[in-house]
């Protein structure tokens, strides 16, 4: 391991001599655990639960996961010191759920794959039947993720429904809410309020504003094309029609990187969560831009109008603008910067 992937990682070794059973491992690392209150009639195991949890998690995980895996456990078998340089491992994920550990000794690393995770994860995914069940939950999770980009927050329920919209094997409320709450704790952007999956990027308050605004409007059904864009929007390049144009246009009057790179998403976050013009204004304002020159003013609100169009927007219950007007009759007011 080089230095560069040493300096990666120093905040997560554990200093000492390596350990191989979960137990050893829970009790070196120095991480909060939810305490032990030895007055319950359940006292909580964190040993215990780990495995538990492993055991549910495991079928959640990608190719690259398992793939590395795969690799932790020939390591960690092996007591040898991580000389390999992996760079863009799914190590945080897995280190996080208490899956895997990393170890410092006399200036070497060692990843610990604890001996009874590893022998679960060799039982589990030698079952022939793992393959068919992790291939479903991995398209689960693409549809939990894209549901998410798409609404903000919405009910278990429709989760179901849009599964059952597109498959023959339909699930129940109780299998959504059953995976759900598997992949909440195990790698999601999301918690729950009440019967609804909300993104971790609003607040309770938030939440129950957009829940009035949205109560009571259908929601968008996505087709399976744009399923498959919205679960790889935090991770892909997809810009949707009009965002390159707007782009393009920001360009040329903000020359600093950083805050074109910012501004362009604060557009963007604008379009889909329906803000208003004033709210937009604040975005522009100290950029740069000749906000007081009407050619620019009005080329702007024009793009801004297109690229709105095709955004899916929460306030909307996951429709464009375009859509919304086909579904409901209802348009959304034009949209004009408000004058200085």
């Amino acid at each position: 391991m080089n230095e560069e992937m040493k300096k990666l990682y120093e905040f997560e070794a554990i200093i000492g001599e390596p350990v191989y059973t979960l137990a050893e491992c829970v009790a070196a690392d120095p991480r909060d655990r939810e305490p032990v209150d030895e007055d319950a009639e359940d006292m909580y195991d964190p040993v215990e639960e780990i495995q538990e949890r492993f055991k549910q998690s495991i079928y959640l995980c990608d190719a690259r996961m398992l793939e590395f895996l795969r690799f932790a456990a020939e390591q960690s078998a092996r007591r040898a010191a991580w000389e390999d340089n992996y760079t863009g491992t799914p190590f945080y994920m897995l280190w996080n759920n208490d899956f895997l550990y990393l170890f410092e000794d006399g200036g070497k690393y060692f990843l610990v794959f604890p001996d009874e995770l590893a022998e679960s994860f060799r039982q589990i995914t030698e079952d022939p039947v793992f393959a068919d069940i992790n291939k479903k939950k991995i398209e689960l999770k693409s549809y939990a993720a894209a549901l998410l980009e798409l609404y903000g927050a919405y009910e278990i329920e429709q989760f179901a429904a849009v599964w059952n919209h597109h498959h023959k094997d339909k699930i129940n409320f109780d299998e959504a809410w059953s995976f759900l709450s598997d992949y909440a704790y195990f790698d999601s952007d999301f918690y729950f309020i009440d019967d609804y999956a909300v993104h971790d990027c609003l607040d309770k308050d938030e939440f129950h504003e957009l829940w009035k605004e949205t109560n009571e409007m259908d929601y968008y059904m996505p087709t399976k094309s744009v399923i498959r864009e919205y679960a790889e929007k935090l991770h892909g390049d997809i810009k949707i029609s009009g965002e390159k144009e707007m782009d393009e246009f920001l360009a040329e009057y903000i020359e600093n990187d950083r805050l074109l790179k910012y501004i362009q998403s604060e557009v963007l976050w604008s379009c889909e969560r329906l803000e208003s013009p004033d709210e937009v204004w604040e975005i522009l304002e100290d950029t740069g831009m000749p906000l007081d020159d009407a050619a620019v003013v009005e080329k702007f609100e024009r793009l801004y109008n297109n690229l709105r169009g095709n955004a899916h927007i929460w306030e909307l219950r996951g429709f464009t603008p375009h859509q919304y007007l086909s579904h409901t009759g209802e348009s959304i007011p034009y949209f004009r910067l408000p004058k200085e």
